[in-house]
């Protein structure tokens, strides 16, 4: 229903036709979607996918992950924790190099409910900061910890360079909880289409899950002609569509 609401929304915009107020009045996922505030997902017309990587950089489990997207020639979207960041600089600046991209998760993964607007302009400069310092790599998106977001959140994000990112709500690998590695690819391949962001995570105690399943989704998703690009990259690809589409 949502990838519906989302198709009929860029076809509005495309035909110069206004869009029904109701998701502005609720400031609710599709007013921020339509404004380009927030992302789920992306209209485009490839058969591509956002993997996304949150609570990193890990000693552990991010080289993992890097190996196996580098195994099968795929990148991905990598939000970091920016204290973690400054403990594990080279873990960051590998990411990069490998030509993955790496967002803002805040610099010590409190609640943003809990933050005033100071407070988390203070933790995204923090965490662009570190980044910056160890890979010189500007990060352009945003991912609130918990996928929590409401109009201050996203305003205020938006308002410093921060478009926030979150994934398809089918999307939601959950590995977090260590469901089971079946669980997670069942989760994953499941549902995927074009356009998807799905999430994972590379900095937990339970990412031992989340690698048992890569092993797995990657090779799945190669064979059904899936390609794993960044959240930028992504960005890029939907605009252009709608630009052809225009034409």
């Amino acid at each position: 229903m949502q990838r519906v609401f989302l198709l009929m929304t860029a076809l509005l915009l495309v035909c110069g036709l206004s869009i029904p107020e109701v998701g502005a009045k609720k400031k609710d996922r599709f007013y921020f979607e339509r404004l380009g505030y927030a992302h789920w997902e992306f209209p485009v017309d490839k058969k591509v996918i956002a993997l996304t990587f949150d609570d990193g950089p890990d000693p552990i489990y991010t080289p993992q992950v890097l190996e196996l997207l580098s195994a099968y020639h795929q990148h991905a979207t990598f939000f970091l924790i920016g204290r973690k960041v400054k403990q594990y600089p080279q873990i960051a600046r590998d990411t990069a190099l490998l030509g993955n991209e790496l967002g803002n998760h805040t610099y010590t993964h409190r609640h943003v409910a809990r933050m005033t607007e100071s407070e988390l302009i203070q933790e995204l400069n923090e965490t662009h900061d570190e980044i910056q310092r160890a890979t010189g790599e500007d990060t352009k998106y945003f991912r609130p910890p918990r996928g929590f977001y409401d109009e201050r959140s996203v305003l205020t994000a938006y308002r410093h360079g921060y478009p926030v990112v979150l994934w398809s709500w089918d999307e939601d690998s959950r590995d977090w909880e260590a469901p089971g590695v079946h669980n997670i690819v069942k989760t994953v391949m499941s549902h995927i289409d074009p356009g998807d962001i799905v999430l994972f995570h590379d900095g937990t105690g339970n990412s031992k899950q989340t690698i048992s399943a890569l092993k797995i989704i990657l090779p799945a998703l190669q064979e059904r002609g899936y390609q794993c690009i960044t959240i930028s990259e992504m960005s890029r690809l939907s605009r252009a569509a709608a630009n052809a589409a225009h034409k």
